[in-house]
């Protein structure tokens, strides 16, 4: 996972609070990460986290979930984690290959974020 330029300040901003990731996003594009990256490459749906756990020192695990119906017909090749201000990406993951969703499928994504000092 790469973690984008803004990404690292937006996770400085949060040691004082000022904002915090909202959002995961699925897309279809194949193109590579960049630490540039502002946006997926072709955003195709957005979900709202579950509230994070913190129960890991330094570590916070966010998890966003999409149902069987809302995904059918999804090809995901990429997803990333976004804040709510100015939807600011974070980090962005492009799959070395594709899932496609069929509607018997759920998905459920998992972004585990650790500071190491």
């Amino acid at each position: 996972m790469g973690i984008t330029t803004v990404g690292l300040s937006v996770i400085a901003a949060n040691m004082t609070g000022s904002a915090l990731p909202t959002h995961i996003a699925i897309g279809i594009s194949g193109v590579a990460y960049a630490s540039g990256n502002t946006a997926l490459g072709s955003e195709t749906d957005r979900n709202q986290l579950e509230p994070p756990d913190l129960g890991t020192p330094e570590q916070v695990t966010m998890i966003a979930t999409w149902g069987a119906l809302e995904i059918s017909g999804t090809v995901l090749k990429e997803y990333g984690t976004f804040t709510g201000i100015g939807s600011q990406m974070l980090n962005r993951e492009v799959m070395a290959g594709s899932l496609v969703f069929d509607g018997e499928q759920e998905l459920q994504i998992q972004q585990t974020f650790q500071i190491n000092i």
